[in-house]
């Protein structure tokens, strides 16, 4: 990979001067410059070498989703337009081809790939050509660009693990969303929304990291995160869930009061009671007895990394395990702005709304 790492740092050193689309070289010529960072590190065929590079370029089948991938990572760099952006989008397309051969079990050196190898790197390169069609994404005025963190360390050939579950490595796959900018709120949105793995390798746990834009307007945008961690030799992932909601005036995350003016007792209590009657019907229709731990539904109900602001409603969100046995799952409870109109704050930001 050492020959891709040098295409990289060479097509970065070239558009080092450039300036972004503030700059004195125009929105056009911004755009062409971040292409052409992206395209230096989403054309594997030009630098990679070694068994891994002849099973990229050398097959046939696979050089359509190859250029699939290289497509939707340069459309969306001429869309982002900035180099901070698609030196963000080039690092994590190198770290995403150094994952994938670690991950499919792939050596440097000049060996045929076996069946199982193969089917891996065509089942990675499609997952892959889906992400990148999302790399960036329009929403409320905005746009969004995914951030990534791709790392994959090989277990020992001779770990059990490898053997009875077919896992060649711990993996760290982190996305999250940026906006591009510099003002101090953008800046500090940006801030809020950076996700880093939780676990270091020695721990042996692969970490997932995910996220949904659940509303986003000139007042605030809200972000759903999901997590999922795999330690080896577990009896299954461990599952999470939250919410990071920015009140964009400001930058600064939103709080209790920038949604309710009542009394907290009051607010706190009608949430509960609320979540109480929906969650019930929902744990029996899943199969689940007809009981709420109190302190877990209450504890959870009433914090706002659990709600997620939506155009029409507040959405509490329950995680896996936080109110009952995991095989549940999680839940979330909507709570129309309109049921909770007396309670809000009439200087609340978009969308919430007292009528």
């Amino acid at each position: 990979m050492a020959a891709l790492g040098l295409a990289l740092a060479l097509a970065l050193a070239a558009c080092g001067d450039r300036k972004d689309a503030e700059g004195e070289l125009g929105p056009g010529n911004a755009a062409e410059s971040a292409q052409s960072i992206v395209e230096a590190a989403a054309d594997p065929c030009t630098a990679t070498a070694g068994a891994f590079g002849q099973a990229l370029c050398g097959d046939p089948d696979l050089q359509p989703l190859i250029g699939k991938i290289r497509d939707n990572l340069v459309e969306a760099a001429g869309v982002v337009a900035s180099t901070e952006g698609a030196q963000q989008m080039a690092q994590g397309q190198t770290q995403w081809l150094e994952s994938t051969r670690v991950t499919c079990g792939i050596g440097d050196g000049k060996i045929p790939l076996t069946a199982e190898q193969e089917a891996c790197l065509k089942s990675q390169l499609e997952a892959r050509a889906r992400t990148a069609a999302a790399t960036v994404q329009k929403d409320g005025g905005y746009v969004f660009q995914t951030v990534e963190i791709n790392r994959a360390v090989a277990l020992p050939a001779d770990a059990p693990e490898v053997s009875d579950f077919g896992v060649f490595a711990i993996t760290k796959e982190i996305r999250y969303p940026r906006l591009e900018g510099d003002t101090p709120q953008i800046k500090r949105f940006n801030e809020l929304m950076l996700q880093r793995p939780l676990r270091g390798i020695q721990d042996q746990t692969s970490e997932v990291v995910d996220y949904k834009i659940a509303y986003a307007g000139p007042d605030l945008v809200s972000v759903r995160f999901a997590m999922m961690e795999n330690s080896l030799g577990s009896a299954h992932p461990s599952d999470s869930e939250k919410v990071v909601t920015v009140v964009m005036a400001t930058g600064e995350p939103l709080k209790e009061t920038d949604v309710f003016a009542a009394p907290p007792a009051r607010w706190r209590a009608e949430l509960v009671r609320r979540a109480r009657a929906d969650l019930l019907k929902q744990i029996v229709e899943r199969g689940g007895a007809p009981e709420l731990p109190d302190a877990e539904l209450a504890d959870t109900a009433v914090k706002t990394k659990n709600w997620a602001i939506t155009e029409d409603a507040l959405v509490l969100v329950f995680p896996s395990e936080s109110i009952g046995p995991r095989v549940l799952g999680s839940f979330e409870v909507k709570i129309p702005w309109k049921d909770l109109a007396p309670l809000l704050n009439p200087d609340a930001p978009a969308p919430i709304k007292r009528t």
